[in-house]
């Protein structure tokens, strides 16, 4: 006789695409959760009779898969949405830290992070990696609300900040913050091109004192490689590579221009990659070879960057983006796999940040945080390949349910953390601002 159990949610019925090592596929399965952990993960039939719930989902005619993992952007962009367009990477940064330095304080950091969060979870997005100014402001948001957010003080030379104290304040940061909850620490540059050694030096210090990662840009367009050579007599990579910051504990966003022997470089070193596709297309920074990149051995997550350069954080629209160009880019429609994009978004970026054993994949033990995918749609009938539709079908739209830590944040399409209206209308305030 089956002894009684009770968990805090049972969700029932739904497809499960669990993401883990043998990516299995459970229909008609049952996910039970208790406190913010996966406890059990039954098949059709094997959940035994006594086992109840405190609360149940139904998920028939629904997909359920890992909480997406966001793994670069600039949230609180968001407030910049639109602002600046048409031009270059260079001149295109130079316009919004024109806005940056003139209008943001904590506040509207804070606002436009909210939007970012409200965004997110309609997405299906349930963890981002966030590079922002008034960082802690966001921080304790994340804390507040219950969002997974990866985050940390910034070393860079923009805005003329003293060394010391910059550093300083760094140290402090990361010992406050290495307890958070949904927080998980990180140290992070701008660019090479915006640090100094002796910066670079300290980040390196850093990672090895605190055991925490560090993420930078490099090599995001052929300007910036020309500048970095110009300054250093080397390329982003091969600089990275001086400052013995090429590991495991480094995670790259966007890599277009690389030459062959520095994907090598990155892959010697499990160096870790975020692709971040459609800002390198609309500031016409190229298309990054991440084809070959994972043939290398390299590991590539995703990311949306941010708002400004986007102009959304459509996690699911850049999945299939990724897909379609690296096809398009090697001529070769069997280069690049939908399987290999899925994995981009879940359990590779969870893997990029150390965060493998507890997220990116749905499995006993690990954090509940996972979407409900409603597949009753025209667009997703019949459906013959599941990771198919979910790269190339699925858009946010679809995303029904969302859970971060056992919690539902959003329930039949309806946001349940998070006051949507009051948010956007501090936003649009604040974008009067920029008139």
């Amino acid at each position: 006789m089956d002894s009684a159990q009770q968990y805090d949610l049972l969700i029932t019925g739904g497809k499960i695409v669990t993401m883990d090592t043998e990516r299995r596929i459970i229909d008609n399965g049952n996910l039970a959760i208790s406190g913010n952990k996966i406890q059990e993960i039954f098949s059709a039939g094997e959940l035994p009779s006594s086992y109840t719930a405190r609360k149940t989902i139904n998920a028939d005619g629904k997909v359920i898969i890992p909480g997406l993992i966001n793994a670069h952007s600039h949230i609180a962009m968001t407030l910049f949405r639109g602002l600046v367009e048409d031009l270059i990477l260079q001149k295109w940064l130079e316009r919004v830290w024109k806005y940056e330095f003139s209008v943001l304080d904590k506040d509207s950091v804070r606002a436009g992070s909210q939007l970012a969060f409200a965004e997110m979870i309609r997405g299906g997005v349930t963890c981002v990696h966030d590079m922002y100014w008034h960082y802690m402001a966001v921080i304790d948001l994340a804390e507040e609300i219950g969002f997974r957010l990866i985050s940390g003080p910034p070393i860079t030379s923009l805005g003329d900040p003293d060394f010391d104290e910059m550093i300083g304040t760094a140290r402090k940061v990361l010992e406050q913050i290495k307890d958070y909850h949904f927080v998980h620490s990180i140290v992070q540059a701008q660019s090479t091109y915006t640090t100094t050694p002796e910066m670079m030096h300290k980040v390196y210090e850093f990672k090895g004192e605190y055991g925490v990662p560090f993420t930078t840009h490099a090599s995001e367009n052929q300007n910036e490689v020309d500048i970095v050579r110009e300054q250093y007599g080397k390329t982003p990579i091969e600089l990275l590579e001086s400052y013995k910051l090429l590991d495991s504990g480094t995670i790259l966003a966007h890599c277009v221009k690389l030459q062959d022997h520095e994907i090598d470089l990155l892959s010697e070193g499990s160096t870790n990659v975020v692709h971040c596709p459609e800002s390198n297309l609309k500031l016409g920074s190229g298309i990054a070879r991440i084809a070959d990149m994972i043939e290398a051995g390299v590991n590539v997550c995703i990311g949306t960057d941010g708002v400004a350069s986007n102009n959304d954080l459509d996690l699911l629209g850049e999945i299939r983006t990724a897909a379609l160009l690296q096809k398009g880019y090697y001529e070769n429609p069997e280069v690049f796999t939908t399987m290999q994009a899925m994995e981009m978004a879940t359990i590779s970026g969870a893997k990029a940040y150390g965060l493998d054993q507890t997220l990116g994949s749905l499995e006993p033990a690990k954090r509940a945080d996972l979407v409900i995918i409603d597949f009753d749609k025209s667009h997703l009938t019949p459906c013959h390949d599941i990771y198919a539709h979910l790269v190339y079908s699925v858009n946010k739209a679809d995303v029904d349910t969302v859970l971060i830590d056992g919690k539902i944040h959003m329930k039949d399409g309806e946001l349940t953390t998070l006051d949507e209206e009051a948010i956007k209308a501090e936003v649009r305030a604040i974008g009067e601002r920029f008139k």
